[in-house]
């Protein structure tokens, strides 16, 4: 195990120091004053001339940064030398923010300009001179230590970030605690939680939040003996503080950022900074895991996607280190980079090539040295469109699963409607079976094999969320405007047709909801439901603002779900379409390709189709539905050219 990798490179690189500190504020006249164990002396090293202008980088050498101990302006070296006699460096994992907030360091006696999140961890690490950051400590930072401006050199570099960012200690920056509040669905469910006590300061709450999880399981347990969790107790009157934080902190950048996943998992050991607070990234997700177990809204925050897409991977990882069924080296590389884009989910980056690109040093520790066919290699010089058409070629071609084209979205011009737009792709979180298909020589039609499951009964396309959403204060009017209409062409007909009641139909509908908000409450879902659609809209009486937390979020649960397209089939079920950017039309064609979970829409263009998405079935027969080896044997299999 690497869960105190830190503690044993510090031990190696310089002996072991003793630390008496107490909190530090960024303020440069509050720099903490630290005791040094008596005997220590820096590590000899031979010269090394600046690497700054920026000169060739060989191919095993890496630049690394040192802060240069002081006040004011922040001052750095940077050296570049081979990775290998490196003895130890940490490696910086951080979000660059806001690219028009910027500011300027020294760097080699140079200006030199870097976005503000990446001042304030560079600020906050030199004020940590003998703890992180000692002045002879080197850092590896992306923005500073790879060239950005030379497209050759960022993409020689890609493959690499894996071997870098495990050759050191990993720290990863997630910005200082804010007043700031959570998002409002968060803020919303905080307040049923909230003590009588006075609530403690944001940093006071950091602070105890990560005492805790670091003392987890050794100095106290969460459940008792069986399994109750009794996590309330031991936080007493700073517990709704710690869980407003920790939902503050699961909505941080850092995690839905694609370069962040490789650099926090395959047991990397990160330690996480909030300002000067800091905590293991395992105890982090530890403590999650059962915060989340009594507040499930906190599963909607990115935070929560992450932390299960870490845990995920290094199961992965864990399987490659053993000969088993499972080891990712007996998969095809597809296969692997197939269920990285998988557990991955939805991810930001702010180079559009970089949601597949940000995943090669993964695949590349899971897979070993093999390498990418020659069109895969990155490459900064490609439009971001064309980058995801060679990348969809060789997936669909070499796994077969259609799955990969869940996207929400799909902004691409220029290049065939089966290729994902991997910004906003998702999938099911499991490795499909797919079927055998064939991209032509041009790569601009995809043959696939499927049969036609029917047209629709009605389409009701979907509307602006926002504009249907109810407030404290009102109601829209087109709330219950859109509630009646959905009732009346899609559910009324569905009963009829199936000749069950209006209930179960909208449970259908709503059962997901009740994952993450509960049932119980003073108004159930339908009942809340009827309420709304009888509502004339408007401002609401001075007594309904008085309703508790729970109906709210039941309101706007529905709202959001009624917003939705909704599909009528023939024989009474119920679908929903998941492409938010498209609208469907009656003669769209419902179809199920083989290998495939779900069903897909697709639009006749001539002789051919366009690949529009796929949908999920909320009630009726279809539900029932698998499409498995039985289903194939009773049907006529047909082909689809997809352009």
């Amino acid at each position: 195990m690497l869960a105190d990798s830190l503690v044993r490179r510090l031990n190696l690189k310089n002996g072991i120091f003793n630390l008496k500190s107490r909190s530090l504020s960024v303020n440069d006249d509050e720099v903490e004053e630290i005791e040094v164990e008596e005997g220590f002396e820096p590590v000899e090293e031979p010269y090394r001339p600046p690497a700054y202008p920026y000169r060739e980088l060989g191919e095993t050498d890496v630049r690394l940064l040192r802060i240069v101990p002081g006040k004011g302006t922040i001052e750095c070296l940077l050296h570049q030398m081979p990775l290998a006699e490196v003895r130890f460096f940490y490696a910086l994992s951080y979000v660059w923010g806001d690219a028009t907030r910027r500011e300027t360091i020294m760097l080699e006696g140079r200006p030199f300009s870097i976005t503000r999140n990446l001042y304030e961890a560079l600020h906050q690490f030199r004020q940590r001179p003998y703890d992180i950051g000692y002045p002879e400590d080197y850092f590896w930072v992306d923005a500073i230590c790879i060239n950005q401006d030379d497209l050759d050199e960022r993409a020689r570099q890609v493959p690499r970030m894996m071997d870098i960012y495990h050759a050191s200690a990993v720290v990863i920056w997630l910005g200082h605690p804010r007043t700031r509040p959570a998002d409002s669905l968060s803020k919303k469910l905080i307040s049923r939680v909230r003590s009588s006590q006075p609530q403690i300061s944001p940093d006071e709450a950091v602070e105890t939040l990560f005492k805790k999880a670091t003392s987890m399981w050794d100095e106290w347990e969460p459940v008792d003996d069986d399994e109750n969790v009794i996590i309330e107790e031991e936080f007493g009157d700073a517990y709704a503080a710690v869980v407003h934080e920790m939902s503050s902190i699961l909505n941080r950048p850092w995690f839905d950022r694609v370069w962040t996943i490789q650099e926090a998992c395959l047991e990397a050991s990160p330690l996480v900074y909030l300002g000067h607070h800091s905590v293991r990234l395992s105890h982090l997700i530890d403590i999650w895991t059962i915060l989340s177990r009594e507040h499930r809204f906190l599963l909607l925050c990115p935070g929560s996607w992450r932390m299960a897409c870490i845990n995920k991977i290094n199961k992965i990882w864990r399987h490659s280190r053993f000969d088993g069924d499972e080891d990712p080296k007996k998969m095809k590389m597809a296969e692997v980079l197939a269920t990285l884009q998988k557990v991955t989910g939805r991810k930001n980056s702010t180079d559009p090539r970089d949601q597949v690109y940000g995943l090669l040093g993964l695949l590349r520790h899971l897979r070993g040295e093999e390498e990418l066919p020659e069109d895969l290699m990155p490459n900064y010089r490609l439009s971001y469109d064309h980058v995801y058409w060679n990348y969809s070629a060789f997936l669909l071609q070499s796994t077969g699963d259609m799955d990969l084209l869940n996207c929400s979205h799909n902004e691409l011009r220029h290049v065939p409607s089966w290729v994902a737009d991997f910004r906003y792709a998702y999938g099911p979180k499991v490795r499909m079976q797919g079927q055998q298909l064939i991209i032509s020589s041009d790569k601009r039609v995809l043959h696939v094999q499927g049969y036609v499951l029917g047209t629709f009964r009605d389409v009701l396309n979907g509307c602006i969320a926002n504009e249907i959403w109810p407030t404290k204060k009102e109601v829209p009017s087109g709330l219950s405007a859109r509630l009646r209409e959905v009732e009346d062409r899609i559910i009324k007909p569905a009963v009829a047709i199936r000749e069950v009641t209006m209930v179960e139909v909208f449970e259908d509908i709503t059962g997901d909801m009740t994952k993450v908000i509960d049932e119980d409450g003073d108004e159930s879902y339908h009942q809340v439901y009827r309420r709304l659609i009888e509502s004339a809209g408007g401002r609401r009486p001075w007594y309904a603002k008085k309703r508790v937390t729970n109906i709210r979020l039941k309101e706007e649960s529905i709202a959001t779900r009624f917003s939705l397209p909704f599909l009528l089939l023939r024989d009474g079920s119920i679908l929903s379409f998941n492409r938010e950017d498209t609208e469907v039309i009656t003669s769209d064609l419902l179809c199920v390709f083989k290998g495939a979970r779900v069903p897909y829409l697709l639009r006749v263009s001539g002789q051919s189709y366009r690949f529009l998405g796929h949908c999920e079935t909320l009630s009726g027969p279809l539900r029932q539905q698998k499409f498995d080896a039985d289903f194939w044997a009773e049907r006529e299999v047909q082909e689809f050219q997809l352009i």
